[in-house]
């Protein structure tokens, strides 16, 4: 059996990075529905905004010691000096006092939404203030979830003796929602080889992408069925806390990460690896990691031979790490906004520097 050695995360990353393909598929979408797609061509404003110079409160506006009333919002006459409100008594005001200058916020021909970025909320405003009612986008990639293990209980089901909910499935579905893609499938199977392969082929045919969880303990099948002719390793097993076993192949041109079982490690693992690779499938050229630089509230340790994703809650000033953080605790993540990543690291005292990622 091919034995591979276990990378650090970033050498993870840029693998990731180098190996996925893009999303090619578009469609037109209108302006509304088209948030949190990425956008598929670069997009540029056909007219200045204002279009005029406008006053920016109700008052007098004088032009060449001249002065006429105005109200928020009205266009001013040419070579407006300065607009005066009511309740103010200045003398010499300054040029162009509460006056918003033609082409103060959009330019003709400025660059409004570049191809690979994501359509948000306030992205809308300026394609909405340029008329936009149509806009070209390219279509989310479809995730399939492949569960793995046989004392699994859908959520939908009457739960047996000696059977686990499968909430890990559930909980990776909706953070696929919330990152901008669609859920193809959510399926599960037996720890059994045979069958993994089945269902994985049959995944495969509606999915751009399949993220499978559990039976990665060095002799469960997921972890033996890898190293089949079928797969193509790009890494296996990753110097991160708590997800070490994770892996990622491609299956007949199908893109798979293969998480743990254990809940914790299997969402940090998806916060980590997944989401990466899903912005990149996406099409969004800033998939970037960002991150704040934020004080640690209380001293907490981690293994200082790898890079620990340490679940907690940043309350704008400070970043607490959770209680406790076991790969197999299941509720950590729900009373958490976000994790520090610590590389190489034993201790993290109080008030020293860590860096903060939000979900």
């Amino acid at each position: 059996m091919l034995q591979l050695y276990m990378i650090n995360y970033e050498e993870a990353l840029n693998i990731i990075t180098n190996k996925l393909s893009v999303a090619s598929k578009t469609k037109k979408m209108a302006l509304l529905d088209s948030v949190k797609h990425i956008c598929a061509e670069d997009i540029y404003a056909t007219s200045s905004l204002p279009t005029h110079a406008i006053a920016l409160k109700d008052g007098y506006a004088f032009l060449e010691g001249n002065s006429y009333e105005v109200s928020t919002g009205d266009i001013l006459k040419v070579g407006t000096d300065f607009v005066i409100p009511y309740e103010e008594n200045l003398e010499n005001p300054p040029y162009m006092y509460n006056i918003k200058e033609k082409a103060e916020d959009i330019k003709e021909n400025e660059l409004l939404l570049k191809k690979g970025e994501l359509i948000t909320a306030y992205s809308i405003t300026s394609l909405a203030s340029q008329g936009i009612k149509m806009l070209k986008v390219f279509q989310k990639p479809k995730v399939g979830i492949l569960s793995i293990g046989d004392n699994l209980c859908p959520v939908q089901k009457e739960i047996k003796k000696g059977e686990v909910y499968n909430s890990n499935a559930l909980s990776l579905g909706a953070r696929i929602l919330e990152i901008g893609a669609k859920v193809s499938k959510v399926w599960q199977v037996k720890n059994n080889k045979t069958a993994i392969k089945e269902h994985l082929n049959e995944l495969k045919k509606c999915s751009d992408f399949i993220i499978t969880t559990g039976a990665m303990s060095k002799y469960d099948a997921m972890s033996q069925l890898i190293y089949d002719d079928d797969f193509n390793i790009l890494f296996h097993k990753v110097q991160i806390a708590p997800a070490s076993p994770t892996a990622f192949t491609v299956f007949n041109n199908t893109p798979l990460l293969h998480l743990t079982g254990l809940p914790l490690s299997s969402l940090l693992g998806f916060e980590l690896l997944g989401v990466p690779a899903i912005k990149i499938i996406k099409n969004q050229t800033a998939h970037e990691r960002k991150f704040l630089k934020v004080r640690n509230k209380e001293e907490f340790t981690c293994r200082d031979n790898c890079t620990s994703a340490i679940p907690g809650f940043f309350d704008g000033v400070y970043f607490k790490s959770a209680p406790s953080f076991g790969a197999g605790m299941l509720n950590v993540l729900a009373k958490c906004n976000g994790y520090a990543l610590i590389t190489n690291k034993n201790v993290i005292k109080k008030d020293s520097l860590v860096e903060f990622f939000t979900f």
